[in-house]
């Protein structure tokens, strides 16, 4: 049994470093932009997020009061995959090898991952705000499903939304899908976290589909405790 526990995690460090070598070949940013704490916004970005957010109607403040950081938009991004629909979803270059090794990793032992979404702009988080509002939701309500423009973690590149064959894209059924189970058993492994338990203190409802990638280091090989709670969905 012992040596069975050190062949899975000496596999799971082999694919921790296979994922660094190409984030390495990628670029220093490249490897960076997935990393906890996140990196610092510049000044200029902070204003345009701030501008969108009070069109918006976000009182100040929220942020702040639900934990929030802005997070800064990628600037290295490739093809992870295609979603459900066909169309490309684009991830940071770390985190789109971390989430091919995952999935396939997952068809291996009978589980199908497909995606949903991944990188999304400031100004296209707004525009799934604008469209909630349209459509008659409170802002309060928007605010439990799509965070503030600029603090959404689907910037960074890192993040991605994930769902299963027979199950509603986004929905809160995902949780009871053979899917889910075997994410929150070995998602970990590859470096992706849930950024969206029940009870956060985000103010996000439950996201069992919304999956961040953080670049590992020696406190998250599998076993070791997780790390700080992400910084927005």
């Amino acid at each position: 049994m012992t040596r069975i526990r050190w062949m899975k995690l000496g596999s799971s460090l082999m694919a921790c470093a296979a994922c660094a070598g190409i984030a390495h070949a990628a670029g220093t940013n490249a490897a960076n932009a997935c990393a906890l704490p996140p990196q610092a916004a510049a000044p200029g970005y902070r204003d345009r997020i701030e501008a969108i957010n009070r069109e918006l109607g976000v009182p100040d403040g929220y942020a702040n009061r639900h934990r929030l950081s802005p997070v800064p938009e990628a600037s290295s991004l490739v093809v992870a995959g295609h979603d459900v629909r066909g169309r490309p979803v684009r991830l940071e270059p770390r985190a789109a090898a971390a989430l091919r090794g995952m999935i396939a990793a997952a068809k291996t032992r009978g589980v199908e991952l497909q995606l949903v979404s991944g990188y999304r702009s400031a100004d296209y988080q707004a525009g799934l705000l604008r469209d909630k509002l349209r459509r008659g939701m409170t802002l309060d309500s928007a605010l439990g499903i799509n965070t503030p423009p600029g603090y959404s973690e689907h910037q960074s590149g890192c993040a991605v939304d994930l769902t299963t064959p027979h199950s509603v894209a986004a929905d809160a059924g995902f949780a009871r899908t053979p899917a889910y189970a075997w994410l929150t058993r070995h998602a970990g492994e590859f470096g992706f976290h849930l950024s969206y338990p029940s009870g956060n203190p985000n103010g996000i409802e439950f996201e069992p589909w919304h999956w961040r990638y953080v670049t590992p280091d020696r406190a998250e090989v599998p076993g070791a405790a997780p790390p700080p709670h992400p910084v927005g969905g």
